[in-house]
């Protein structure tokens, strides 16, 4: 899975290219067929404050995207709650799409 990422007012250091890679490269186990993962990195406000960096990641799968957006403090902080709720969401639609597949299709009376 290729990982693009984008920083708008964001030094992209070393750290937070490492922990975006451990990050999202972890999800990818949930989604083998996943083609892409887009990260944009955003500095909302030149102020500190409680929402000052929002992070946003687009996972491209067959079938509809998965997105989540989260602000905070801190940049690294932000990118652990998203790969968290990206994670949640891509286990509950592989959970789904098993127990489909364990039903059968439905059939006609």
């Amino acid at each position: 899975m290729d990982i693009l990422i984008q920083a708008d007012g964001v030094t992209l250091t070393e750290a937070i290219k490492d922990a975006i890679d451990e990050k999202i490269g972890h999800v990818g186990q949930y989604a083998p067929r996943a083609v892409r993962a887009r990260v944009r990195l955003r500095k909302v406000s030149a102020h500190p404050s409680p929402r000052q960096y929002t992070v946003r990641v687009l996972v491209e799968i067959p079938g509809a995207d998965l997105s989540a957006e989260e602000s905070r403090a801190e940049v690294i902080t932000a990118l652990d709650v998203v790969a968290a709720k990206i994670e949640r969401r891509l286990r509950k639609r592989k959970t789904e799409r098993l127990a489909k597949r364990e039903r059968g299709p439905r059939r006609k009376p």
